[in-house]
């Protein structure tokens, strides 16, 4: 977690974007929880979201093996990634946006969507852990 939290405020100079709705829901650390992670082994994914970035990273055994992260714009339902830096295995995402419907409901958030140029859609139900 040491190193996640260097490299996301290494990362803080980068360009971030005005977001024009209060951030409040968004803002937070949230953990997956469906779909289910594999049993084949200890997994993990989470997403620290601050005022105007964010970082996720899904660890294996306690290793990163998959992060992105980059600045974001919400504006109470729509919620758009901008990929700017992650691990060598999401270069490919560099540069691209993400988009994201969102409903919340208590401490969960239901995310739809995905990255542009891309047919496949996510449907997420992540829970706030901080």
């Amino acid at each position: 977690m040491v190193a996640i939290m260097i490299l996301f405020c290494g990362c803080a100079s980068f360009k971030s974007h005005t977001n024009s709705a209060n951030t409040s829901q968004i803002v937070g650390v949230w953990k997956i929880v469906s779909p289910a992670l594999s049993e084949e082994g200890e997994q993990e994914k989470i997403k620290i979201i601050t005022k105007d970035r964010f970082i996720w990273t899904h660890t294996f055994n306690g290793v990163i093996v998959m992060s992105t992260g980059g600045a974001y714009s919400f504006d109470g339902k729509n919620y758009v990634e901008n990929i700017e830096f992650g691990t060598l295995y999401q270069k490919s995402a560099f540069g691209q946006k993400a988009f994201y419907k969102v409903q919340f409901s208590g401490k969960t958030k239901r995310i739809t969507g995905g990255f542009e140029n891309d047919n496949r859609v996510f449907d997420e139900i992540w829970e706030r852990i901080e």
